[in-house]
């Protein structure tokens, strides 16, 4: 990997652990996997 590739992919995974603990912090286990996977698509999608 390229510094910028592994910068961007500790950046990426730095939201994802905030993401979960956010959502987990608010007691919806069941939607965190699902919130996590549509903030994504939400993403890559533009």
């Amino acid at each position: 990997m390229s510094e910028n590739t592994n910068t961007l992919f500790w950046v990426i995974t730095g939201a994802v652990i905030v993401l979960a603990v956010f959502l987990l912090v608010q007691g919806n286990v069941g939607d965190t996997i699902s919130g996590i996977f549509d903030h994504f698509n939400g993403l890559f999608q533009g």
